[in-house]
C-alpha cells in the first residue's frame, strides 16, 4: 500500500501530496484505511509521528485516527512521554486547542491502566479538576475510578463537584459504580447523598484507600482491607 511506503520512508511531503491528489471518494476511503488498517500496526513513536503529519495535513479528517492507538494501549507499549507524542500535543495546543478535549475523550475509554490515563492527562497538561472529572465519570474501570478519586481529592473544597460526580456515577446502576459512590460519600463525607449502599466503609479504611491503587481497587471490589 502506497501510504505505508511513505510512512516507512518518513516521506511526509510525499504522503501529503498523495492525500491531496486523490478524489474525494478515495480520500474518504483512505481516512478509514489509515485508522483501521495502517496506524494500528505502527510502533509507538511512528504512530505519533504519523498522526502529527496527518493532523497537519487535514486535522478534522484524521483526528479520529487516534483511536488506532488502542492496540498499543492493550499491549502496554503506548508511551506518552516520547518526543513524538509531545510534538503532537504541542502542535494541537498551539493550532487547535479545541481538539485536545476531543482526543482525550476518544482515548480514555480504551486506556488500560492508571499510568496511561495519567500519562495522557500529563501530555496535554490536562489538570483542571472539573474537566478531568467530566471525562472520568463516564468510565467504569477501577483504574479510571482511581484517577477520578485522586482528581477529586485535589478538588476536595469543591463540594458541588464532589456531589455531582457521585450522583453521575450512581446513575450507571452497576455494582462497581455503587461501590465507588459509597467510597466517595464516605471519604468526602457527602451527607447530600442519601442512598443506601451495600458497601459500608469504616472510618479506619479511608487512610488505607489512600495508600495505593491496589488498596483502592480492593475496597472498590467490596473486599475488606488486607491488614
Amino acid at each position: 500500500m502506497i501510504v505505508e511506503t511513505y510512512i516507512k520512508n518518513r516521506d511526509w511531503d510525499g504522503l501529503s501530496h498523495h492525500l491531496g491528489s486523490v478524489s474525494n471518494a478515495e480520500f474518504r476511503r483512505l481516512q478509514t484505511v489509515m485508522r483501521e488498517k495502517v496506524m494500528p500496526h505502527l510502533a509507538n513513536e511512528t504512530f505519533w509521528e504519523t498522526y502529527l503529519h496527518l493532523l497537519m495535513f487535514r486535522r478534522q479528517a484524521f483526528l479520529p485516527c487516534v483511536l488506532a492507538a488502542e492496540g498499543l494501549a492493550k499491549a502496554g507499549s503506548l508511551d506518552f512521554d516520547c518526543q513524538e507524542a509531545r510534538e503532537v500535543a504541542a502542535w494541537m495546543q498551539a493550532s487547535s486547542p479545541e481538539s485536545v478535549v476531543k482526543v482525550i475523550r476518544m482515548m480514555v475509554p480504551f486506556l488500560t491502566s492508571v499510568r496511561q490515563i495519567e500519562g495522557l492527562f500529563r501530555l496535554f497538561e490536562w489538570d483542571d479538576e472539573r474537566e478531568c472529572a467530566l471525562v472520568l465519570v463516564k468510565e467504569s474501570t477501577p483504574y479510571a475510578y482511581y484517577v477520578l478519586f485522586n482528581v477529586l481529592r485535589r478538588a476536595a473544597d469543591n463540594r458541588q463537584l464532589l456531589v455531582a460526580a457521585c450522583q453521575a456515577i450512581m446513575k450507571k446502576n452497576d455494582d462497581m459504580s455503587f461501590n465507588m459512590a459509597s467510597l466517595l460519600r464516605s471519604y468526602f463525607d457527602l451527607h447530600e447523598i442519601k442512598s443506601t449502599f451495600s458497601l459500608q466503609i469504616e472510618p479506619y479504611e479511608l487512610s488505607y484507600i489512600e495508600q495505593s491503587y491496589e488498596n483502592f481497587e480492593h475496597i472498590l471490589k467490596g473486599k475488606r482491607p488486607k491488614l
